[in-house]
């Protein structure tokens, strides 16, 4: 994935997690509306009913309440029940109420059916229990002791899928709008960026390219050099080497980090110990050079399998800072011992605060040195990729320690 749909996809994904919670919000309140609308339009006509079962119970004072709810029930097709804080005393519903707040005056739904609750009272009469009754006015919390009607309409399950299914597919349509048009509005917004990390990236191609073919004739012409040194100043000779190895170095991370497509993926069964002893050889001049101590471990029988181009970049960039940052006069120590690799100098070490940021992309903590500060982003990102385990020990101004093991 490129650098620009990354970017893409990061401000997309802020923006509509941001514009999905306020979606939900809105849409939750609108479900909530509808609700109390639904509600309110099918429990109108059962105020007037608990006003006729309320009035039916008063003026049959001398009946007892469970014999006047039968009555009731005979005469109407009213589902209803009468019931206290604890207990139904009698009903002609089909089911039993439960989980019910009925201690205020409320209205709502229960199984798909719309229902109200209310005290058996009226103007000029309040009942209790048993067959006192009391005069007090109307009011919105229940007292205790006071009976309740709990009376059943139709019922609404119909409506609410409908309900539901119009705020979703509204919650839906919004959101996948919302998403498309962002998506729009930030890929233009992005464009110009896009085509500079493309114009960027042809550059340093075409560079890349042009640097290869005369990087090629000048270790091409210090290899035959070398076979000459009779007729050469070995000084001289020594650094034309380095130089052009360094350059070989660099132009190497540098195809690495920009172009990884372009390292071959394919895993092999890799002899550690003779993959380190053709590494050092390489870096032999670099250690002569700066006149590094050299202690080298090597046990057989450690293998890892992975790409070997991989390896090698990553174990070349490990050593290469353990040369880069050392004192001159110092040692370097490589040990390869059970699946571990520890590659440990007298270098300049790191301070305890910057040992968490060294993998980070650019990270630079000593400005004498050269480096772009991809060398060991590069490193993390083969270890992550084969599962080796890379730790960092290092004390400032004593030398650092890399240990690898998979």
């Amino acid at each position: 994935m490129t650098e620009a749909k990354w970017v893409i996809r990061s401000i997309l994904s802020l923006y509509l997690v941001t514009t999905g919670i306020f979606l939900l919000i809105f849409f939750v309140l609108w479900y909530q509306k509808l609700y109390e609308e639904l509600v309110n339009v099918k429990t109108s006509g059962l105020k007037d009913a608990h006003r006729t079962i309320v009035l039916s119970v008063i003026n049959s004072k001398y009946t007892p309440i469970t014999q006047a709810c039968k009555d009731i029930s005979s005469v109407s097709s009213l589902k209803f029940a009468i019931l206290d804080e604890k207990q139904i005393l009698c009903s002609s519903l089909d089911f039993t109420p439960k989980d019910l707040n009925v201690s205020v005056r409320t209205r709502g739904i229960y199984k798909n059916k719309a229902f109200y609750i209310a005290a058996m009272d009226s103007t000029s009469y309040y009942l209790q229990k048993g067959d006192d009754r009391k005069e007090d006015f109307e009011r919105e919390s229940i007292q205790d002791g006071a009976l309740r009607t709990f009376i059943v309409g139709e019922d609404v399950g119909e409506d609410l899928v409908l309900i539901r299914s119009k705020v979703l597919a509204g919650a839906l349509f919004s959101f996948l709008l919302i998403a498309l048009v962002s998506y729009f509005l930030v890929k233009i917004a992005i464009k110009p960026l896009e085509n500079k990390i493309k114009t960027l990236n042809s550059f340093i191609k075409d560079f890349t390219h042009e640097i290869n073919t005369p990087l090629s004739v000048i270790l091409l012409s210090i290899e035959r050099l070398e076979q000459q040194k009779n007729v050469l100043d070995e000084v001289k000779f020594k650094r034309m080497k380095l130089a052009a190895k360094t350059l070989s170095q660099t132009y190497s991370d540098l195809i690495f980090y920009t172009f990884p497509d372009t390292i071959s993926n394919e895993e092999e069964k890799i002899d550690m110990k003779e993959l380190v002893s053709e590494r050092l050889e390489y870096f032999k001049l670099f250690f002569e050079q700066k006149k590094l101590d050299l202690s080298v471990d090597l046990e057989a029988n450690n293998f890892l399998v992975a790409s070997k181009s991989k390896i090698n970049k990553m174990f070349d960039n490990l050593l290469n800072n353990a040369i880069k940052y050392n004192k001159k006069g110092g040692f370097i120590q490589v040990k390869l011992k059970d699946n571990t690799l520890s590659i440990k100098d007298s270098g300049c070490g790191i301070d305890e605060e910057n040992v968490k940021k060294i993998f980070d992309r650019y990270a630079r903590f000593n400005k004498d040195q050269g480096g772009f500060g991809i060398g060991l982003s590069l490193v993390q990102d083969i270890c992550k990729e084969y599962k080796i385990t890379i730790k960092c020990n290092s004390k400032l101004r004593e030398g650092t320690e890399f240990v690898l093991s998979w």
